[in-house]
């Protein structure tokens, strides 16, 4: 028995299916079906009367280590066997992720016993390998729109398809698809963990499995429940991880968990989407973490000050400290124009004392920086700036989805913080996902969920106190 799917195309038994022979031939390749792996072949190789196969789409969300990818080796090797000149292809994120998957299963398909029957090109770019009839199985690039230009194709895999925006998303489609028009029966295998706000392209894909809205798709989920209210309880992610007790223990969750992120791991081993198709952070995540309690007066306390991309406003938010001991941040103030926040910002620092005063002196609040360094220098009155810099910025995005993954930030509950979360889109800084300080569609912006964040990596980063030199006057 392995954990059931949360979402799954049910099996027709109008129809017959090549599941049994995929896993058959699974088994003589030393890549025996795990009952997931069963249930996902005997649907996804449905037959009609004329033996074309039902769906031109399969979709598969599971978590990492489930088996993804050794599921597909079988299915392209069975593929290879029974239709004349079959053209095989497989694509992720970035070529040589895609040569790696080209490898791993050329390897398992030479050590079993077709190995005899195969043939192998090896050389970087022109990796091939080809099977009896003719058919051939090879890597591509996803962000060439000429990598398919005049060719064919009946099956292609795309892995790890989180990584692909829209946009992305889009070039690969229009790759593949002219490629499938006169193979009868082509299937493209779309595989994935789950992704983040920046996985807009296989987000699509999981709303419409989930809603079924696709007949021409099947669509299999494995995945913690978006309501769990423990996101660090892990028997709530080994009862949904359908490979455990079969290729791998529980106590490899623990192992993995003790050596990745809080949210990193809710999302590879919880297949979890900290994001959402709407928000930015989950709305079962968002909503676990609302807040009605004031923070504690004389607790450690820092300031963050966020303006909106188009500085037609700022926004300043707090983080401190609850009587449950959990951190929390709430907005402070907001207003039009930026003149009058760095003033506010020297009142709040005198009356509470904070740790830290936190803004990103590259950002659209970089005058707000600049007139609180200015009015340091001019005055000879030391405040806690902190330093803040990309580092600082990938650092306090991580931190900021750490603490609401683990239950240890709240947030008091605010309709500005609330249409921030909402509007914030993505972007890459350094090969790691972050928030866009990008306005939605409708203008509004997200400078309240940046500023929250800023202030809870104050609270994290104290400023050390000043010296005594630079507090005269």
């Amino acid at each position: 028995m392995s954990a059931p799917a949360r979402y799954a195309t049910p099996r027709d038994p109008r129809f017959r299916t090549y599941g049994g022979k995929v896993a058959t031939l699974g088994a003589a390749m030393g890549l025996p079906l795990m009952p997931w792996q069963r249930q996902v072949a005997d649907v996804a190789l449905e037959v009609d009367d004329a033996g074309v196969y039902r769906y031109g789409l399969v979709v598969i969300t599971v978590q990492r280590r489930a088996g993804k990818t050794s599921l597909l080796r079988p299915v392209f090797a069975h593929r290879a066997l029974t239709v004349p000149r079959a053209r095989l292809w497989v694509t992720a994120q970035q070529r040589q992720d895609a040569a790696d998957t080209w490898t791993d299963t050329a390897d398992t398909i030479e050590e079993s016993p077709l190995g005899p029957l195969v043939r192998r090109r090896s050389a970087n770019g022109q990796e091939k390998l080809s099977f009896p009839g003719g058919g051939t199985l090879r890597p591509f690039n996803a962000g060439s729109r000429r990598a398919m230009h005049g060719k064919d194709s009946d099956l292609v895999l795309i892995d790890e398809a989180f990584a692909f925006s829209e946009e992305e998303g889009d070039v690969i489609l229009q790759a593949i698809v002219p490629t499938m028009a006169t193979r009868p029966g082509a299937q493209l295998w779309i595989v994935s963990t789950a992704g983040t706000a920046a996985s807009t392209w296989l987000r699509e894909y999981v709303r419409q499995g989930r809603a079924g809205t696709n007949v021409k798709a099947c669509y299999f989920e494995w995945s913690i429940p978006e309501d769990t209210e423990d996101l660090t309880d892990l028997d709530v992610y080994a009862a949904h991880h359908p490979a455990i007790g079969h290729t791998i223990r529980p106590d490899a969750l623990a192992d993995a968990a003790g050596r990745m992120k809080p949210h990193e791991f809710a999302r590879a081993y919880g297949n979890f989407w900290v994001s959402s198709d709407e928000w930015a952070i989950a709305p079962s995540l968002w909503n676990g973490a609302r807040t009605l309690a004031p923070l504690v007066d004389g607790a450690s306390v820092a300031f963050a000050a966020e303006v909106a991309a188009d500085r037609s406003g700022g926004v300043i938010a707090a983080c401190g400290h609850l009587d449950d001991g959990r951190q929390a941040v709430e907005i402070v103030q907001t207003g039009d124009g930026i003149g009058w926040m760095a003033p506010r910002l020297r009142e709040l620092s005198e009356r509470h004392r904070p740790a830290a005063v936190v803004i990103d002196p590259s950002s659209p609040a970089g005058p707000v920086h600049r007139a609180l360094s200015d009015h340091m220098a001019a005055r000879g009155r030391w405040l806690p700036l902190a330093p803040f810099g990309t580092d600082e910025l990938v650092d306090a995005h991580g931190e900021f989805l750490d603490a609401l993954t683990t239950g240890t930030l709240a947030h008091r509950s605010s309709s500005v913080l609330d249409a921030a979360v909402r509007v914030t889109g993505a972007r890459t800084v350094r090969e790691q996902v972050v928030w866009s300080r990008v306005c939605g569609e409708d203008g509004a912006s997200p400078a309240a969920l940046f500023a929250a964040m800023l202030a809870h990596h104050g609270v994290l980063h104290p400023v050390p106190s000043a010296k005594p030199e630079l507090t005269v006057g």
